[in-house]
């Protein structure tokens, strides 16, 4: 089977995908990029159609994303990604974002697992392609590691979860963790702030009616903590670090 070691893909942004700046919002260019995953895995026989068939999925466990320009509504960018090793149980794949002029717009990291569906547990998988790609180059200097525990802070909002919040697993999708995050902060911030800089560690499962919390800590200048829990139990769902710079 032959390789394609980078994968890429041309995205036209369009009116659905922007915030109140004509801005490409981060969700939306999280999408993107787990469109681009997913392209690549199902390129060489681990997609999503083929762990299916045994019952295999793939997790998303943490993200780290760094942007340097935000895109506009009507602009084109390309997604280039690549797998970035293995070590464990853990696949890492990282992406390059460039615009039309292929200026470089931001970077990012991710780490998956994979799991059996049926008993929601790690699995341990030996991919022929693997080996392919033990010298890839990662685009950061460092692994992406946990995010440290943290003290909960301020709370900030409550949501219920829906049927659009869940993805094929049925449980919910990790860019609605992001959205819910983003609600931590008053329109008046955003107008003089930017996001330049998100790492997120998903921890466990919300589900259909979950009641999910959401809480904020300042850390520092322009940096936050967030931690999302279920308000039954107070387990601890989603952990995330932002770093915003001044308009």
């Amino acid at each position: 089977m032959e390789i394609k070691n980078i994968w890429s893909d041309i995205y036209k942004i369009h009116s659905y995908q922007i915030d109140f700046r004509a801005n490409l919002t981060i969700p939306a260019l999280c999408q993107f990029m787990q469109e681009s995953a997913w392209k690549h895995a199902e390129s060489f026989k681990a997609g999503f159609s083929h762990l299916g068939q045994k019952n295999l999925a793939w997790v998303l466990l943490r993200q780290r994303i760094k942007i340097e320009k935000f895109p506009k509504w009507g602009d084109t960018i390309q997604v280039t990604t690549w797998p970035a090793g293995k070590y464990r149980l853990f696949y890492y794949r990282d992406f390059k974002i460039t615009n039309a002029q292929n200026e470089t717009l931001g970077i990012a990291t991710t780490v998956w697992l994979i799991i059996d569906i049926l008993q929601r547990r790690p699995q341990r998988m030996n991919f022929e392609f693997e080996k392919e790609f033990e010298q890839s180059v990662s685009i950061f200097p460092k692994r992406l590691d946990k995010l440290e525990v943290f003290e909960a802070g301020t709370f900030s909002n409550l949501f219920q979860v829906g049927y659009r919040d869940l993805d094929i697993n049925e449980h919910v999708n990790n860019v609605r963790y992001l959205e819910w995050i983003l609600e931590s902060f008053s329109i008046n911030f955003y107008k003089s702030h930017y996001l330049n800089d998100l790492e997120i560690n998903y921890i466990n499962e919300a589900l259909y009616n979950d009641k999910i919390k959401c809480f904020l800590t300042q850390n520092g200048n322009n940096q936050f903590l967030h931690t999302i829990q279920r308000e039954a139990d107070g387990k601890e769902i989603c952990r995330a670090k932002t770093l915003w710079q001044n308009i």
